[in-house]
């Protein structure tokens, strides 16, 4: 099995046959069988690509390659995306930036060192605090 990343017919071409190269004829019959599956190869490997394209048209239009993976009996598939990581249910998707004084910033340094904590989960947690005192 091969695994690699085709931006063009190429790289597609190069992947299955260095997989096809990996064979080894041990008769003189195998070895012109083998010359000729090389030869149908390098004929269909235009088509094959094209196909394998228009199958993962919109993989390959957002990232500009397929990862392909070829297997020993020389069949072939896209590798499959990793998954990424995973959402958090309560997503932290608002930003603010604040300006302190000298004495503002060192009191949350010393709030954050004492408690461990970053900078951004101190001012989360003062934040909560002010829940009790507003109701």
């Amino acid at each position: 099995m091969r695994e690699g990343r085709c931006y063009e017919q190429h790289d597609f071409q190069v992947l299955i046959l260095s997989q096809f190269a990996q064979r080894r004829p041990s008769t003189e019959k195998e070895k012109w069988e083998l010359q000729q599956e090389y030869l149908r190869l390098i004929r269909e490997i235009p088509q094959m690509w094209e196909e394998f394209v228009r199958k993962n048209q919109n993989i390959y239009d957002r990232f500009g390659y397929l990862d392909v993976v070829v297997y020993d009996d020389l069949t072939y598939e896209r590798k499959k995306l990793k998954q990424g990581r995973p959402k958090e249910e309560n997503t932290l998707s608002h930003r603010v930036t604040v300006r302190l004084d000298d004495e503002s910033y060192q009191l949350l340094k010393q709030y954050c060192q004492t408690k461990d904590i970053t900078e951004s989960a101190a001012i989360r947690e003062l934040i909560q605090t002010l829940k009790w005192k507003i109701w």
